[in-house]
């Protein structure tokens, strides 16, 4: 667009409202199967898979962008739900997530909710569910283990409506999350977000450091021993401490 392409984005139709809100002049077309008519117009001169944009955009790490966000969530909402789930205390809220269900890597890159009870440790922090699926169970046994309940918002179904998820990650001061969809959206909304990594995560989070070049409000927690969450719990509850704070 910066090079002044007119930019149709053919899509989820879920990322359409999203999409459309953020990137001023972009249309949005859902992927069907068949493909929808509208992708075979005449008025479009060129195709390409939109991960391939990075070849010729993001060929080297100084072609990163400082950014504070590219996605606009839709701001009435975002407040809204700031302020349903403050309900009028002086906290900070803290979206967690512990789980992905990547078909490859989602053991991997997945932990119990039990492992992030030292959280709960620390004062001035209201913790909201933003794990997808049913998370019933383990939100019982982890109120029942710490005394500390989750947030949990009926009305938000982040697999239907991925626009109400993000109204609900950029009402967040902070999100804490392994690797998955959560941290994907806070970080292109730059929402503050630290990323909880197995010993070998995928390759966009690279092999080492604490910073994404994707998302400049992103901080990654690294596992030194694969398997093993505690050390990386026990770090991020030393900086939650100080975060709380400040």
């Amino acid at each position: 667009m910066a090079q002044g392409a007119n930019v149709v984005i053919e899509c989820d139709p879920r990322l359409i409202p999203l999409f459309e809100r953020s990137l001023d002049g972009v249309r949005g077309i859902p992927r069907t199967d068949p493909p929808a008519e509208e992708t075979r117009s005449p008025d479009i001169d060129f195709q390409v898979p939109s991960g391939n944009l990075g070849r010729w955009l993001r060929p080297d790490l100084d072609t990163f962008p400082a950014h504070g966000g590219y996605l606009r969530p839709d701001e009435r909402r975002r407040q809204a739900l700031r302020q349903r789930y403050l309900d009028g205390d002086d906290v900070l809220l803290v979206g967690i997530a512990w789980s992905s269900n990547n078909v490859k890597f989602g053991r991997h890159k997945s932990m119990p909710l039990s492992a992030m009870q030292p959280l709960t440790k620390i004062p001035g922090l209201r913790f909201v569910d933003l794990q997808y699926g049913d998370t019933g169970l383990e939100r019982q046994a982890f109120e029942a283990a710490t005394g500390t309940p989750l947030i949990h918002d009926d009305d938000i179904d982040q697999m239907a409506d991925l626009d109400a998820f993000a109204a609900q990650v950029a009402a967040l001061d902070l999100v804490i999350s392994v690797s998955n969809t959560t941290v994907h959206i806070a970080g292109a909304m730059a929402v503050p977000t630290w990323v909880l990594l197995n010993a070998a995560p995928l390759s966009c989070w690279k092999r080492d450091g604490d910073a994404s070049p994707w998302y400049p409000s992103v901080r990654l927690f690294r596992q030194t021993q694969a398997g093993e969450w505690t050390d990386v719990i026990e770090r991020v509850a030393k900086e939650l401490s100080g975060f709380a704070k400040d």
